[in-house]
């Protein structure tokens, strides 16, 4: 049980928040079952280190939600099981509670009715559409795989940073149809995933056009590559030694080290952009850019499906959508 109460002091999300996350998925694991006694509040904040109010804001939250039950003189438990009849109580409670919220707001009956009835409304317009966690390592092809499964249609697509799952696996909800990622990061997340089944891997290549442009490139040329993080680079730089084994040099820096564009583009024969770079840069270094490739080689760099992925991955969502409930 000690584990479940672990705690980051350097992640940036406020600790209560941390033990709520942890706690909650404790009882949905089983680490936590019904029944069992939860440290008191100030034993919790003495073993963690943190302010009492920090643990019992966890506490009431949990306590809110139906997990925690605070039975006085003896302490605080995980619920039993809900039946279905408790469920019910518990919803009627939820609805008093918010009602309540919106009558001391100031709102009339008939306006807390139209409230409810558009919200029902937006809900079940949003039955159909799938959620889909798209994870990957570089925000450069997070943002460009984003936008390709955005043109699918029919899905909502959330995007996270690898490295930001992998450190607080509670960052992404668990309410996901689909967990999209590479191949080369599936082994690392299937290990903190809340259901393996959801995993989806999909290979990358670099897009067509990119590709011939960097396939053409003289022999000799002095490259450089521009990008927004480091792993990106990384990418680029092997896809040159890969396709193009006459580059003399290559240069790599990220858009925030660079403060003269312009002269950093010098002495460049071929600078080489994330696709969409504009995003990622001040005005006059896009002015910089946009002038150099007028004058020599500016080239777009962007990754996506290959052929037998997007095939996968649209059967994948075709099987999700037929066993998604009503």
């Amino acid at each position: 049980m000690e584990a479940v109460f672990e705690i980051n002091q350097n992640l940036d999300i406020p600790i209560y928040q941390q033990l709520v996350d942890k706690i909650r998925a404790g009882v949905k694991q089983g680490l936590l079952k019904a029944g069992s006694q939860l440290p008191t509040v100030q034993e919790l904040s003495d073993r963690l280190g943190v302010a009492r109010g920090t643990v019992k804001r966890a506490y009431d939250q949990l306590e809110y939600e139906g997990l925690l039950e605070k039975v006085r003189g003896r302490g605080t438990f995980i619920c039993q099981q809900q039946e279905v009849g408790s469920r019910k109580d518990r919803a009627m409670a939820a609805i008093d509670r918010l009602l309540d919220d919106l009558e001391d707001m100031g709102f009339s009956s008939a306006e807390v009715n139209i409230f409810l009835d558009l919200k029902l409304r937006q809900r079940m317009e949003q039955v159909e559409r799938l959620k889909v966690a798209l994870l990957e390592c570089n925000p450069e092809s997070l943002s460009q795989l984003a936008d390709q499964l955005r043109e699918i249609g029919g899905m909502d697509v959330s995007a996270y940073l690898v490295d930001k799952v992998l450190d607080y696996p509670y960052t992404m909800a668990d309410d996901k149809d689909l967990i999209v990622t590479t191949t080369a990061h599936a082994a690392q997340l299937a290990t903190v995933l809340p259901e393996e089944g959801k995993l989806v891997r999909i290979a990358l290549r670099p897009n067509p056009r990119c590709l011939a442009r960097i396939i053409k490139l003289r022999h000799g040329a002095v490259v450089g590559i521009l990008s927004q993080s480091q792993r990106f680079a990384q990418v680029l730089q092997e896809t040159l030694r890969t396709f193009n084994h006459g580059i003399s040099q290559v240069e790599m820096t990220l858009f925030s080290q660079v403060a003269d564009m312009a002269g950093w583009l010098k002495d460049k024969d071929v600078v080489l952009v994330p696709k969409g770079y504009e995003k990622y840069c001040s005005e006059s270094a896009t002015a910089a850019l946009q002038q150099f490739g007028e004058q020599k080689k500016r080239i777009s760099c962007g990754y996506e499906m290959d052929e037998g992925s997007f095939l996968y991955l649209e059967e994948r969502i075709r099987r999700a959508r037929e066993e998604k409930p009503i």
